[in-house]
């Protein structure tokens, strides 16, 4: 089998462990897959500065795309360019809708250079969401924010999957709302910020088609990435939707399954 041009990869989930580490032998495989001459390029719900502060990520990636597509950010040069915001008034609405939708909401919006929230309960279980901007109870959040990348709401005490169904009946024009499973949050883009229009896209720029990529996912976010890329491997433990999409399957984040698929794509040794 030809070797790709290009590796996609998710990181919570998928490369990154519980802990939002990258293992060494994760970091080798990217390593060697950039030195066969294949782009590696960070595909995520991360902002910018989730990405920068794992810092052995910037040796082993020629890119990433951030916030599930919404902002393309440059690894060398620490630049990023927000291509699909969501406008200020859709952001309000949407914000008033899910709050009638969600009784016990808590909101932030991210900017994609900080956080602005209600609550600093919206930090819990988030890997370098700082700088944070907490405002008091009833301070107007979209006030506070110049350009909304995304619009985070989360339940304590909830789960994904059940604020998903609470809130199906939101159909906004311009608008996606993405869920984690078990995970109490749901994270609102604009409908042109989905992981796999921002990797085609970025792609068609270098020459390169989806036959010439491989990608790894986990969550319904990465749905759209391995459904566009020529193979695409969910890892263990994926949501169903995930696995559906993929080609392939890869061993779980915590076992490195992402190491071992880059390891016998170019016939490594190890050990």
């Amino acid at each position: 089998m030809p070797l790709p041009k290009l590796i996609a990869t998710d990181l919570d989930g998928t490369l990154l462990d519980p802990q939002g580490r990258l293992s060494e032998r994760n970091q080798k495989a990217l390593q060697a897959a950039r030195e066969h001459g294949i782009v590696t390029l960070a595909v995520t719900a991360r902002p910018p500065r989730a990405v920068y502060r794992v810092p052995e990520l910037a040796g082993v990636l020629d890119g990433a795309i951030c916030c599930t597509g919404a902002i393309w950010y440059d690894t060398a040069t620490r630049t990023a360019d927000l291509r699909h915001p969501l406008p200020l008034p859709t952001a309000r609405e949407l914000h008033d809708r899910l709050r009638d939708a969600l009784p016990g909401a808590l909101f932030a919006v991210e900017t994609g250079q900080r956080q602005v929230a209600h609550s600093t309960h919206m930090q819990a279980g988030i890997h370098y969401g700082d700088p944070w901007t907490v405002l008091e109870p009833g301070a107007d959040l979209l006030a506070h924010a110049d350009t909304v990348a995304e619009l985070v709401v989360r339940v304590p005490g909830s789960t994904g999957t059940a604020m998903h169904e609470a809130t199906r009946h939101i159909d906004m024009p311009g608008v996606r709302l993405w869920h984690w499973g078990n995970f109490p949050e749901i994270e609102c883009t604009a409908a042109a910020a989905t992981k796999g229009k921002a990797l085609a896209a970025w792609c068609a720029g270098r020459g390169i088609g989806p036959e010439g990529v491989i990608a790894f996912g986990d969550m319904p976010n990465d749905v759209s990435m391995l459904a566009w890329a020529g193979r695409s491997f969910a890892m263990a433990g994926a949501h169903a939707e995930a696995i559906a999409a993929a080609t392939d399957r890869a061993d779980p984040a915590a076992e490195d399954g992402v190491a071992k698929t880059i390891e016998a794509l170019l016939d490594l040794q190890v050990g």
